[in-house]
């Protein structure tokens, strides 16, 4: 016996409402679930919906499309669904609507044409949780079933943003599942982890035009399982076109000479389906160089979806980075009065001496490096757990 599951990750309902690409998320969806009516169970690992709170539109949009599903749907909450612990967020909602079935920190087994499939779900938690959450969570496979485990973290190697690190690696899955299933990241991945196939989708729509986005295809994975497992990437073939490119520029360039780079680029892009362009000018210019990307950017309007990103540093501004580079060697003395009162915090606290490592994670913005560290040496066992049930 054959089953063919569908994963359909990222679809962002409601997604740039009130620009010109708010149908997108829409057409990319229908067109996914359309190409997926032949399987016999979908997977939705997250971020169904772009907002905590979706306008009734999106309800009855997102509806409307799940209401011609007549197979299984499971289905966790993403980064964009997460809600307080007292609520429920719009996964949830749609459970109790009776579209799907949605997991968090537990399993399902459904018996889908005589094939006992179990699946287990860990919606998104911060980052700095996950490692815990899914430690305390321990994720087992049933005997007798085909396993799958779903999430929706950054797994290392494959982080959604750097500014949040992860803190689950690829190897720290737990074994024994027969597929493991992430979503949150934009772009399909199709690799192994002990031994078993791992699976990103990606998402069906774009929601940020980065390097990335420019070079893979928007789609979903088929999995079939029979006598040996087939895995296949379905490409959605009405998604809007994604072109990223970064132009370097030095201060020996005219203005005439970086504008004509740019219009070369952009008059070599012909699509029927307006694309997104975004294009990114890297480098130093001379003093009063003035580009004007309002200009350019009603020049391709009616071709292009098109933003353009500066950066570059004129000659003058120089001076002023080497000035405040200057000042930040005098820092010390400010560090000091910042250790001094986060040492007297922690002491009011009854917490652990970890001042110093904590303290150099706050001077460099890394709020969430500080409370994993603080929480993984932390004596303070309900400091810990508090912590981590929050998110159970």
């Amino acid at each position: 016996m054959t089953v063919k599951i569908a994963i359909i990750s990222d679809t962002h309902f409601g997604v740039s409402r009130g620009t010109e690409r708010e149908e997108d998320c829409w057409e990319n969806a229908r067109e996914a679930f359309e190409k997926a009516k032949d399987c016999d169970l979908i997977i939705l690992p997250g971020d169904l919906f772009d907002g905590r709170i979706p306008r009734p539109e999106d309800w009855a949009k997102s509806m409307e499309i799940l209401s011609g599903v007549n197979v299984p749907v499971v289905a966790i909450h993403g980064n964009h669904e997460r809600r307080g612990k007292e609520m429920i967020n719009p996964v949830e909602g749609l459970e109790r609507a009776k579209f799907l079935k949605y997991i968090h920190c537990n399993s399902v087994t459904l018996d889908v044409k005589g094939v006992k499939i179990s699946i287990y779900g860990i919606g998104w938690v911060p980052e700095s949780y996950a490692k815990e959450v899914l430690r305390h969570c321990n994720p087992k496979p049933i005997d007798g079933s085909y396993n799958i485990l779903v999430m929706h973290q950054s797994i290392s190697p494959y982080v959604f943003n750097p500014l949040d690190p992860p803190s689950i690696r690829l190897e720290d899955l737990p074994p024994g599942f027969d597929l493991y299933v992430n979503g949150h990241i934009h772009w399909p991945v199709k690799t192994e982890v002990h031994g078993k196939p791992f699976l990103i989708p990606g998402s069906t729509v774009t929601t940020q035009v980065n390097k990335s986005e420019s070079k893979n295809p928007k789609g979903f994975y088929i999995v079939e399982i029979g006598e040996k497992v087939d895995i296949k990437f379905v490409k959605l073939e009405n998604a809007r076109k994604v072109y990223y490119q970064e132009f370097e520029i030095s201060e020996k360039d005219k203005l005439s000479e970086v504008m004509e780079k740019i219009e070369n680029y952009l008059n070599g892009i012909n699509d029927e389906k307006k694309p997104l362009v975004r294009v990114i000018l890297k480098g130093k210019v001379k003093s009063g160089m003035d580009i004007d990307r309002s200009k350019i950017k009603k020049k391709y309007r009616d071709r292009l979806i098109l933003s353009i990103g500066l950066k570059v540093i004129e000659g003058e501004v120089q001076k002023k980075i080497k000035l405040l580079r200057d000042l930040k060697e005098k820092k010390v003395s400010i560090d000091e009065m910042g250790m001094n009162i986060l040492r007297e915090n922690m002491k009011e606290l009854d917490i652990p001496p970890l001042y110093e490592n904590i303290f150099d994670f706050l001077v460099d913005g890394n709020i969430d490096s500080a409370i994993t560290y603080l929480l993984s040496n932390s004596e303070n066992a309900s400091l810990r757990s508090t912590g981590i049930k929050k998110w159970l």
